[in-house]
């Protein structure tokens, strides 16, 4: 394992010289891959055989058309003879043993939707010193599994130790993990371990993606919707979203939904947006249907105002465990209104709380002023109070009368 570390970080090292070479099969792969072609995947390696990773996806291509035998799917380099594994009585792991240490990696730190049979730990629920605890064994192994090498680089990410999270990423992507290339992507994007570099963000991106990860995917929309290091492009943007949507990820129909809604970089559509945002919901997304409620609620673009139907969303969203302030302040106002549902004010001063528990002013606001008409003066002033010293002018005003 440490001979694969040295020659990743050997790699690494001569990034600039590597990614230019790669940069331009890179950009070539797009319309090779699909080809159908052994003589074309042969003159592809002519050029680019020394491009690790993109070679190996010829390879690959090559051997599925039975013209090779199929390779490693990166220049990855080679293990040592002796087996990885053996009988205990002579102190080495057995099969069993070793499944332990790259299982708890990857439970602690692999990520959604990228190992069959594991649900995934979103980058916020990592517990930093236990995944770092659980994958600096797998590192020992003689032959580790790729994809528990990238568990660990990501949890050497959420430790903030991004040399030591590129070296390890880069011998995953090496070894085919599309979730190492994306780890990679992701520090050259951020500039954090190595020199910040949206090229070789993209390529690394785009390695992932070939390799099925759909953060590699998403991350490429990412990159040619704000423009870093390529130009705007809503066309490219929404093919990645897709590919990712398409490898049941939420949060690319929600990137989709967005675009619509907004309207910047694709012809403004709400249904687009409801649809998209829909499609997230379905897929544990829960807080998108706050959005297919505000455009309900709002009647933005081309769909109707609905405020029935917008309640119902703002209701469904909290029914699902989850409260986002702003959705929960806006659905206390059509209660207190009787809009969109029957008014009800002791209804609408509970949502109007969860959102003044989270901080929320306007709902702080609200909230105190439906409590000073119903002659609750001390805790009235209280959430006013608190409004207040958020700058909300309306609380600034209700106090200055008030009290």
């Amino acid at each position: 394992m440490k001979r694969i570390l040295t020659v990743a970080a050997l790699w690494l090292a001569s990034a600039e010289v590597a990614a230019a070479d790669c940069a331009e099969a890179r950009s070539i792969w797009g319309d090779v891959k699909d080809s159908g072609s052994a003589q074309v995947f042969e003159e592809y390696l002519s050029f680019f055989g020394d491009c690790a990773i993109y070679s190996g996806l010829a390879r690959e291509k090559l051997a599925a058309l039975g013209n090779v035998q199929p390779s490693a799917p990166v220049s990855a380099p080679e293990h040592d003879p002796e087996p990885a594994v053996a009988e205990n009585d002579e102190g080495q792991l057995t099969d069993w043993e070793v499944f332990e240490i790259e299982n708890a990696c990857m439970r602690a730190a692999i990520a959604p939707l990228h190992v069959e049979d594991y649900m995934g730990r979103a980058w916020d629920d990592i517990v930093t010193e236990e995944a770092l605890a659980a994958c600096a064994p797998v590192m020992d192994l003689d032959d580790p599994d790729p994809e528990a090498m990238a568990a660990y680089g990501r949890a050497l990410m959420k430790a903030e130790d991004y040399k030591e999270a590129a070296d390890v990423s880069l011998a995953a992507a090496m070894l085919g993990s599309g979730l190492g290339a994306n780890n990679l992507g992701v520090l050259y994007e951020d500039g954090n371990g190595v020199p910040q570099d949206y090229g070789d963000a993209l390529l690394y991106y785009t390695i992932a993606a070939d390799y099925g990860s759909p953060f590699g995917h998403i991350n490429v929309g990412d990159l040619y919707r704000d423009g870093k290091g390529v130009s705007v492009d809503a066309a490219r943007a929404i093919e990645a979203y897709e590919a990712a949507a398409d490898l049941e990820y939420g949060p690319a129909f929600e990137r989709i939904g967005d675009l619509y809604r907004d309207g910047d970089i694709v012809p403004q559509s709400s249904s687009k947006a409801i649809y998209a945002y829909s499609s997230a919901h379905e897929l544990g997304e829960y807080a998108c249907g706050n959005e297919i409620a505000y455009i309900y609620e709002t009647g933005q673009g081309d769909q109707p105002q609905n405020e029935s139907e917008a309640f119902s969303w703002y209701l469904d969203v909290l029914l699902k465990g989850v409260t986002e302030e702003w959705a929960t302040y806006r659905a206390g106002r059509m209660m207190l209104d009787g809009r969109g549902v029957e008014a009800d004010e002791e209804k609408a001063r509970n949502w109007f709380a969860l959102g003044a528990h989270g901080g929320h002013a306007p709902s702080q606001r609200e909230l105190g002023r439906l409590l000073h008409r119903w002659g609750e003066i001390d805790e009235a002033e209280t959430w006013l109070r608190q409004a207040a010293d958020q700058n909300d002018e309306d609380a600034q005003a209700l106090l200055a009368i008030w009290f």
